[in-house]
């Protein structure tokens, strides 16, 4: 009987064992993807994305997160004032937040203002000096066909794909260059080029040989060379050598005051960004 008990005992704490193991570890999966689910690349504080394309751009955020160790994110916000340098709020975001992978704090801030028709990009940490100001400046270019038909989310995704693609010549160890953010292909732009090339070629060739054919059509031909001398010969009589003279005033093309670019500090770190109005 003693027997019996201890048998039903250890029966009984087994089964226990065997009913909590599985509680714990789904409690634990539970916890995992709520962190997941809180974690947000997407700040839209004007309203203006629907859940779906707010869901769609956090995956390839958090896609460019878990493949570079690349913390970028999206801030929509309203006016911050005229006064403002955006680049600089941008920056103050990002330090606020504490957005920026690892030690060097690698990341990149869209910021866009759509009161004031303003779209802003901001890097941080050392990809910064890989991501030039020609760079960014033709990123915002693309950006802004999309904003100026009022396709904010065609904008942002724009951003997006670009950066992947600066991430993936980091990542090779190559140099960024401005057809790597090219909507184009490779062969598609060697084409276009080529073609380009031949209608250049043409269009002057075309008209000097027509210059030079209608140029020749009273063209006559002459047994000797005695009709293309002068009666009496050739005179020279008199010579002299004029100089002209030139002067060359250069005037420098204004800036635009609508765009900012370049390095600049922020709480004593430096950061790298470009702002434009659309």
């Amino acid at each position: 009987m003693k027997k019996m008990k201890i048998i039903l005992g250890g029966s009984l704490l087994a089964m226990t064992l065997c009913m909590s193991v599985p509680a714990s570890v789904y409690a634990a999966d539970t916890d995992t993807t709520a962190e997941n689910e809180e974690m947000s690349w997407v700040f839209d504080d004007c309203g203006i994305l629907s859940e779906d394309e707010i869901t769609e751009l956090n995956g390839e955020l958090s896609d460019i997160y878990d493949t570079y160790g690349y913390d970028a994110v999206l801030w929509i916000s309203p006016d911050v004032g005229e006064d403002e340098d955006y680049r600089q709020y941008a920056a103050e975001f990002m330090q606020d937040n504490e957005i920026g992978y690892g030690d060097t704090h690698e990341g990149m801030c869209i910021f866009h203002q759509p009161g004031v028709r303003n779209i802003t990009i901001v890097f941080r940490g050392e990809t910064q000096n890989d991501f030039s100001t020609k760079i960014q400046d033709k990123m915002l270019d693309k950006c802004k066909t999309y904003l100026k038909a009022d396709d904010p989310f065609g904008g942002y995704q724009s951003l997006i794909h670009d950066l992947t693609a600066g991430l993936d010549r980091i990542a090779e160890g190559q140099k960024i260059r401005p057809m790597d953010i090219s909507e184009d292909s490779a062969a598609g732009r060697f084409l276009t080029d080529l073609l380009m090339a031949f209608v250049i070629m043409i269009i002057p060739t075309g008209v000097l040989t027509w210059y030079q054919v209608r140029k020749m059509k009273t063209r006559v031909q002459q047994a000797d060379a005695s009709a293309y001398t002068a009666d009496g010969g050739l005179e020279l009589s008199e010579k002299h050598d004029i100089f002209l003279y030139e002067t060359v005033s250069q005037t420098a093309k204004p800036k635009n005051d609508d765009n900012d670019s370049g390095s600049f500090s922020s709480g004593g770190e430096s950061f790298s960004g470009s702002s434009s109005n659309y």
